[in-house]
């Protein structure tokens, strides 16, 4: 018996559908991710200001808190798009699932 090795129709159809919505989706989460990656580092930078005010030897406290703020900021960065672009991407693909079945009927 020979299998078919090309897709069926609807499959490609529903694969096409999946894809592109993430696309459109990742794009769209680009400005949201952005915000919240800033919002997060000016929350580091005045947590740091503030905790250097009230420490004597400022200095080395400040740059050590700037350091670990970028760094701790950086290390969601991935974890953020990824909530930000998870959600806009099921919205996309349900939403346009439900189109095409309504266009069906």
């Amino acid at each position: 018996m020979v299998k078919n090795i090309y897709m069926d129709y609807n499959k490609r159809k529903e694969l096409n559908l999946r894809i592109g919505n993430l696309i459109i989706a990742i794009f769209l989460s680009i400005v949201p991710t952005a915000i919240t990656y800033g919002t997060l580092s000016i929350h580091g930078l005045n947590i740091c200001r503030t905790l250097s005010s009230k420490v004597k030897s400022t200095k080395e406290i400040k740059e050590s808190c700037y350091e670990a703020s970028w760094e701790t900021t950086k290390s969601y960065i991935f974890l953020i798009g990824f909530f930000i672009t998870l959600p806009t991407w099921m919205w996309f693909y349900l939403s346009m699932k439900k189109r095409e079945t309504t266009l069906k009927q």
